[in-house]
């Protein structure tokens, strides 16, 4: 395991077509233009939570409703 504890198992293309959705679904609830810092962080985040295991969508937004990167 590497030092910051996250799987290193390379992503899928099931995996990627997932977290694509997924971010483009948050960027669009949370008014993160595309292209931004902002969206830049949130994808980011995305994909090391779900390096962590964090895999279903309810979990994923779970986690992110506690990050900065809610925008309500």
């Amino acid at each position: 395991m590497n030092p910051a504890g996250i799987a290193t198992r390379a992503l899928e293309p099931n995996d990627l077509a997932f977290l694509q959705r997924f971010y483009n679904h948050m960027c669009a609830e949370r008014g993160v233009p595309g292209g931004t810092s902002a969206a830049t962080d949130l994808a980011a985040h995305i994909i090391e939570l779900y390096q962590q295991g964090i895999r279903g969508e309810k979990d994923l937004e779970s986690q992110l409703s506690t990050q900065i990167f809610n925008n309500r």
